[in-house]
């Protein structure tokens, strides 16, 4: 009897499972209630139970005291094996990426920017400031620079959605190579917290990023901020180069 039960519960916690890593209960959103959930599986309440404790156990649910039960937010794995967009590593986690630009400028940059893109300080560089989200939820902050000699009117061209990757490949016809990058933990700023909509302090993950192109030249340079509580950054390391 015991089997059996054990065997029903598995199936009650695949079920439910499922319906989180299918984005049909959506991260962050309240779950059915026990009962509600006994009358969807046809079930005792024992059986719920145990489902929905090896589900808080295995990370994908919590609760909250007098709330309910919620659906935990899954982190985004960033790999850094691969030169990726934001749009393509968020569409690899069936996740829906977008945009919204802050502002674009024309700026003369310090220094440290100008020697990251190895320009000197007469070039004209954009700067290009957007809100990353997935799903409609805030995930990064970033801040672009690029050269106007190597793209012209890219103010004109990026709108909220676009891909700066495909304005870049598709468009300019430019074939980006590699990126050095950098990550550091940090506290979020006043300013960073009121764009991803988090505390100040709260952690962020800080990444800079240098592109090159095919030729070796430098196309841009990056600062992006990350939610900490939604990204993990792997990689793989081979043991001998």
């Amino acid at each position: 009897m015991s089997n059996k039960k054990q065997f029903v519960y598995l199936q009650i916690y695949d079920k439910i499972k499922s319906n989180i890593e299918n984005n049909i209960w959506k991260n962050g959103k309240q779950i059915p209630t026990e009962h509600e959930l006994m009358d969807i599986f046809n079930v005792s309440r024992d059986t719920i139970r145990k489902a929905l404790s090896k589900l808080l156990q295995d990370g994908y649910i919590y609760k909250q005291a007098g709330r309910g039960t919620f659906v935990r937010k899954i982190k985004s794995n960033y790999s850094l094996t691969l030169l990726e967009s934001f749009s393509e590593q968020m569409k690899k986690r069936g996740l829906e990426p977008s945009s919204e630009i802050i502002k674009i400028t024309n700026i003369m940059p310090e220094k440290y920017i100008l020697d990251r893109l190895e320009v000197n300080a007469e070039e004209n560089i954009y700067k290009i400031e957007r809100l990353r989200k997935a799903d409609n939820e805030p995930m990064c902050y970033e801040i672009a620079f690029v050269p106007e000699s190597l793209c012209k009117d890219l103010d004109k061209k990026i709108q909220n959605n676009a891909s700066l990757y495909d304005l870049y490949e598709n468009y300019y016809g430019l074939n980006l190579s590699y990126g050095d990058m950098s990550l550091e933990a940090k506290n979020a700023s006043e300013y960073v917290s009121k764009v991803l909509e988090i505390r100040p302090k709260d952690p962020i993950l800080e990444m800079r990023i240098t592109v090159y192109l095919d030729f070796g030249r430098p196309l841009y340079y990056v600062e992006a901020y990350y939610i900490g509580e939604k990204y993990i950054f792997s990689t793989t390391l081979p043991r001998k180069v």
